[in-house]
């Protein structure tokens, strides 16, 4: 059923919807394979940071396997953006360990996490 017809009487133009334009959004943080943590270079100290959606709980992630959190320079110096991990109790037993860190391989500044339990 059309309503060309009614389109017509009212002189009604149909408005056609544009396809929306594809925008990049940086992932909040890629997996790291065995082979690229040697291009991590863990750096000292330990300061929380604020809370986002990480994969705690998935079930991909076994003891050793590892994530990379990319933040800025001056987030990296300040020590914000660092993932703040939850309590065992909270992701089924599972522990992780964060380490400030250069990746070399990127030339990126960021925290490093590896499931150690």
């Amino acid at each position: 059923m059309t309503f060309d017809h009614l389109n017509k009487s009212f002189n009604i133009e149909t408005m056609k919807l544009e396809e929306p334009e594809e925008t990049y959004t940086p992932a909040l943080f890629t997996r790291v394979s065995k082979k690229q943590r040697q291009f991590i270079i863990k750096q000292g100290g330990n300061r929380s940071g604020r809370g986002c959606s990480y994969p705690w709980k998935d079930p991909n992630y076994e003891v050793g396997d590892s994530f990379w959190k990319a933040v800025s320079l001056k987030e990296w110096e300040e020590g914000t953006g660092r993932p703040n991990v939850p309590h065992s109790n909270k992701v089924g037993g599972r522990l992780w360990k964060t380490y400030k860190a250069y990746r070399e391989d990127t030339k990126q500044y960021g925290y490093f996490v590896e499931r150690i339990q």
